[in-house]
């Protein structure tokens, strides 16, 4: 009996049994942990299953409802690299065929360990929907001559939008514990963490693995507008991100925006 000829629902049930003992397993009860321990096995031997599926089971991925008909343009690549690393995920460009458009789209898919994806995918459209807002705002004002530039004033836009993103990716970090961090005053906790998104990097980087990926395009150096760049700071500078974070729970990031 292979995984594949389970009932997808039942083995989930299974999965989330063989979890349950498992944390059991840890006990100070020698004879519970023991039992524990036993049943975790038995389970995984009836669905032919190994510590890694289990594992494997706490990594998903998410889609973004937010896509173009075209390549994504490098300030949203960015920004969601950016969204990705702050909260230890995977971003990738999927381009998928969209029948309601009669046309292929493209648009970020965030790869993590439970809940990090789905938190990831809500800072990402979030903060997508803010800088969208500013950069029009700000290539109408490159149209009127209030901002002056020797590019069109889309390209103006993408300059400023790429600075935006930057300044704010160091508001995102500052969100989320890092490895240096230590809150506590004790040492364990910034090693625990580190050892923690270490191990969510290799579960990551097994389950991308089993998937079919292409290899990324290394995209073209350009000069940007320094006028554009300054004004993408000055605008990223006064966004604020507060946020309440937990690696589990139903509502894992409560994110405000403003600016």
């Amino acid at each position: 009996m292979s995984a594949q000829q389970i009932d997808e629902k039942k083995l989930e049930r299974a999965i989330r049994k063989i979890k349950h003992c498992l944390a059991l397993a840890q006990s100070a009860n020698e004879n519970e942990a023991a039992t524990a321990l036993r049943q975790a096995q038995a389970l995984m031997r009836e669905y032919r299953l190994t510590e890694m599926d289990v594992k494997l089971s706490d990594v998903g991925e998410v889609e973004s409802a937010l896509f173009r008909a075209k390549r994504r343009t490098a300030w949203d690549q960015q920004l969601s690299i950016a969204v990705a690393d702050a909260f230890s995920c995977t971003t990738l460009r999927r381009r998928t065929w969209c029948s309601a458009k009669g046309q292929i789209i493209e648009c970020a898919t965030f790869v993590g360990v439970s809940p990090a994806q789905n938190i990831a995918l809500y800072a990402y459209e979030a903060l997508h929907t803010k800088l969208t807002q500013a950069r029009k705002e700000y290539c109408s004002a490159v149209r009127s001559g209030v901002h002056r530039s020797r590019y069109s004033a889309e390209t103006a836009g993408d300059h400023f939008a790429l600075a935006w993103v930057w300044e704010v990716q160091s508001k995102l970090k500052a969100l989320v514990p890092q490895g240096d961090d230590d809150p506590l005053g004790s040492p364990a906790t910034g090693q625990g963490l580190i050892a923690i998104q270490a191990q969510d990097k290799a579960l990551i980087s097994e389950y991308l693995a089993t998937q079919e990926i292409g290899k990324s395009r290394k995209g073209k150096a350009v000069e940007l507008d320094l006028n554009a760049q300054i004004a993408g700071m000055l605008a990223g500078s006064k966004v604020e991100l507060h946020a309440g974070i937990a690696r589990s729970g139903e509502h894992p990031l409560a994110l405000s925006v403003i600016a």
